[in-house]
């Protein structure tokens, strides 16, 4: 267990996690700037939309840093026990969110919780695809790639989910299905050799 802990870097992750619902609901009217490719306009991109990937990251983090030789004999389940901490994130975010709507505190941690939530799913199926170094770099860029290029007329485009509304049930949606398929990889066998850590 004390390995595993170690491995998956538990302790930054939960930190991380904490620090994001902090951060966010604090620095609810944080933006940043990013170039617009199409209208040559800039977008506002709230810094609650961000702040997800910093647990997620450390999440493909801990995951890479995995023997997968070993991790397959083990005793124990090591793949459920990944599967259990990051549902408990998940459930932590959704939770910080539900507390943020009931105490009225503004929509940042809704927003942050649909994004984690997305971000970890994305991050999951590209970590299938192409492995974790592929997957840190393209889910950190996927919010600033939604913002060039998945901006039509100031609106956003349904793929562009980070920057929907935090009430937008499309967003959400589009969130959890990525969650589910990103768990679903999990099942899959992965697409190419593994024989020891990703960064191999």
């Amino acid at each position: 267990m004390i390995w595993w802990l170690r491995i998956r870097y538990v302790p930054a992750v939960a930190t991380g996690l904490l620090a994001c619902i902090l951060l966010g609901s604090a620095a609810n009217s944080v933006t940043v700037p990013i170039p617009v490719v199409i209208g040559g306009l800039t977008f506002d991109l709230p810094m609650s939309s961000l702040l997800p990937l910093i647990p997620v990251c450390l999440i493909l983090e801990g995951q890479a840093r995995a023997d997968r030789v070993t991790e397959r004999v083990a005793v124990r389940a090591i793949g459920r026990w990944d599967a259990a901490f990051m549902a408990l994130c998940v459930l932590i975010g959704v939770l910080a969110a539900a507390g943020a709507a009931i105490a009225d505190a503004g929509a940042a941690a809704t927003a942050m919780a649909r994004d984690f939530t997305g971000y970890l799913g994305l991050a999951l199926i590209l970590r299938w695809l192409g492995g974790a170094r592929l997957a840190s770099v393209a889910t950190a860029v996927f919010p600033f790639a939604c913002v060039s290029f998945g901006l039509a007329h100031n609106r956003p485009s349904i793929w562009a989910w980070p920057l929907h509304d935090a009430t937008s049930v499309t967003a959400a949606t589009l969130a959890l299905l990525l969650l589910l398929a990103g768990a679903a990889t999990s099942l899959l066998p992965t697409l190419r050799r593994q024989d020891s850590n990703d960064d191999d």
